[in-house]
């Protein structure tokens, strides 16, 4: 397991100086054939600098309720002045570069970023900067990949050992010009807290379809089905919940708290200049109140939308922010909502620096109490060393009195490994997983399940299914065990430690989701020109980790307000809750008479011709307590007070 930290010194060599290593900038699993680059090839890098020794353990400190510290959190400048670089070590590290011959193009509290050819890299990190090519053999037979990394260590003096932290931009080398063949690319996967991506094409709005009614909520209608565990009729899938059905489902409806006095940031790729607008609409359209002037602002960087201006890139697509924007404003209705717009990318390697610019101007500037992101990819997608910046800046955010959710993932395991996804493993952030909540006629929640989707088709005579029931998994609360993160504390008192350990092969490592909220059925999003250009629609897509993350956000805004105070990194709080009044366990449904629903929620539309069978992903597993599918559970209607009255003796 790689653990993330200042690297000892290696021993010297006769009439070579000691080195120490940096976190490897390889993918993992980079194989395959090595091709040397052309040494006049150029690189762009950011050398991150170091901070000063006691960061994390102040992060902890005043991110613990049991800590006399707890919730004395500092400014920007504060912890800038007494845990970040120092300026000594920002003009060692720019002298150091310059000397190499590499070209200094920022220069940042937090990095420095250089230009360099690929021969002043490799004498600079003792390294062979290399194109690998990999050939993969699949289904369809075999494919080149292209992935650039290094050959040998690599490393920097050891008289730097205290003043940088990582180097990123290796994994983000574009070979495409290297050779002039066509670079496939491994990362380019969807980032969003979504499965899918939307379709541009009409759909069918099944809201007015009176063969197959959806219901508007759970259980309104129901329809016959081929036989299937024992039962011939079956719930009809949901139209889309309305803001005040699930206001009213986690206990917000009737709460004096709205998020008042506090701010929520939503960390995405892309910039839709209509989200104010789409907004203020579907709210106005529920009765429900809109952003008053001011309440809702956007921080957009200066190459957001050059770098998105593909109108349906799925790394910026417009129904992607509204259901951030709209997901936590329904939450704490009268909380701020910056809106804070990042590059769109196509490799993971830009995409993870992207997301960590908007992270860092988030803590730079302070521009929340609260983040949300919904985006993501699994571990095996990054490099270490583009992790290995991340926690500085989450322990930044965490001593400033900032926390973040990031969600889990649409994915289940991620496939065919138990592979976590990133940001979401870190464990200085929450992770916030999916449930599939069944809200009934008068809004109270009658069940709440895993989220899971299995779809077996129903066979065109309508006799029977193409695919006996449940069917095959089509996405669910993303969830697993870390490979980069050692287990937490706060997750030790509660995490089974058969889990944690992968049943003991290994050590004790990180587990997600931390908690869980609606995803599974989704509400309605309102959104402009989705299907096409100036077109309002709202559609039944608010679902995944993508709603429930920043649900869960704006619920966090609603207890800071009843707290008076910011609540910072939540996990230590969060797991101090755990089997109380405050947390849903979610429990497993029973195999031989699962709940199932007619139909298949599509990205506009619903699917009458298949049968959904809730249940998670074969390779997570609910249980009794904390599990990798749903954590802790989800809030009940209880969760906002007691939430806000925890460590409130140390504050």
């Amino acid at each position: 397991m790689l653990v993330f930290g200042m690297a000892t010194a290696l021993p010297a060599t006769a009439g070579t100086p000691s080195r120490v290593e940096l976190p490897s900038p390889n993918v993992p699993g980079t194989t395959g054939t090595v091709k040397s680059l052309d040494p006049i090839a150029e690189l762009a890098l950011r050398v991150y600098l170091a901070d000063q020794l006691g960061l994390a353990t102040a992060a902890q400190a005043v991110s613990d309720p049991a800590n006399p510290r707890y919730g004395h959190f500092l400014t920007p400048t504060q912890v800038t002045r007494q845990y970040g670089a120092t300026v000594a070590q920002a003009t060692a590290v720019r002298t150091w570069l310059t000397g190499q011959g590499m070209t200094i193009t920022a220069s940042t509290p937090h990095y420095v970023a250089v230009t360099a050819t690929v021969a002043q890299a490799d004498a600079a990190f003792d390294t062979r900067v290399s194109e690998f090519d990999t050939v993969i053999t699949g289904p369809k037979g075999s494919t080149t990949i292209r992935q650039p990394g290094v050959v040998g260590g690599f490393s920097v003096p050891a008289a730097l050992a205290g003043d940088i932290l990582s180097v990123t931009g290796i994994d983000q080398l574009d070979l495409s010009g290297a050779t002039g063949a066509e670079q496939t690319d491994s990362g380019a996967r969807s980032a969003t807290g979504r499965v899918t991506t939307p379709r541009r094409a009409q759909a069918r709005t099944v809201a007015a379809d009176t063969e197959f009614p959806c219901s508007q909520y759970w259980g309104q209608y129901t329809r016959p089905i081929p036989a299937a565990f024992g039962h011939t009729t079956a719930p009809t899938q949901l139209c889309g919940y309305t803001p005040d059905q699930v206001r009213h489902a986690y206990g917000l409806a009737s709460s004096p708290y709205t998020g008042k006095g506090t701010t929520i940031a939503v960390i995405l790729n892309g910039h839709s200049s209509t989200e104010l607008a789409d907004a203020n609409r579907f709210f106005a359209g529920h009765g429900e109140p809109t952003f008053v002037p001011g309440q809702y602002t956007e921080n957009i960087g200066p190459d957001v939308d050059s770098t998105c201006a593909a109108e349906y890139d799925p790394n910026g697509d417009p129904l992607e922010e509204s259901i951030d924007v709209q997901s936590a404003h329904l939450a704490a209705p009268d909380a701020h909502i910056v809106y804070v717009g990042v590059d769109c990318a196509e490799s993971a390697g830009d995409l993870l620096q992207s997301w960590l610019d908007g992270a860092m101007r988030v803590v730079d500037a302070h521009l929340a109490d609260v983040a949300t992101g919904s985006f993501g990819l699994p571990e095996q997608s990054y490099a270490p060393a583009g992790l290995a910046p991340w926690d500085p800046i989450l322990e930044q955010g965490a001593l400033e009195g900032v926390g973040f959710d990031f969600s889990s993932g649409d994915g289940g395991a991620a496939g065919d490994v138990h592979d976590a996804q990133f940001p979401a493993s870190d464990p200085w952030t929450t992770a916030i997983g999916g449930t599939s909540v069944a809200i009934g006629r008068n809004g109270s929640v009658v069940a709440d399940y895993v989220w899971g989707d299995n779809l077996a088709p129903i066979n065109t005579e309508g006799t029977g299914y193409d695919e006996a029931p449940p069917g095959e998994f089509n996405g669910g609360s993303g969830g697993g065990l870390s490979t980069m993160f050692a287990e937490p504390g706060y997750q030790k008192p509660v995490v089974p430690a058969g889990l944690a350990t992968g049943n003991g092969t290994a050590s004790a490592a990180r587990v997600v989701p931390d908690i869980s909220a609606g995803a599974g059925n989704p509400w309605l999003i309102g959104a402009t020109g989705l299907l096409d250009d100036g077109v309002y629609v709202e559609l039944p897509w608010g679902g995944g980790t993508s709603a429930a993350s920043p649900l869960i956000a704006g619920i966090e805004a609603d207890a800071m307000q009843a707290a008076g105070h910011p609540l910072g990194f939540a996990n230590p709080a969060l797991y101090r809750l755990n089997g109380g009044k405050a947390l849903r366990d979610i429990l497993p449904v029973d195999p031989t008479d699962p709940p199932i629903a007619l139909g298949a929620q599509e990205s506009v539309s619903i699917d009458p011709s298949q049968l959904t069978t809730f249940g998670e992903d074969e390779l997570l597993t609910v249980t009794a307590g904390y599990d990798d599918a749903t954590g802790l559970g989800a809030p009940t209607t209880s969760f906002v007070g007691i939430l806000a009255s925890t460590g409130s003796d140390h504050r």
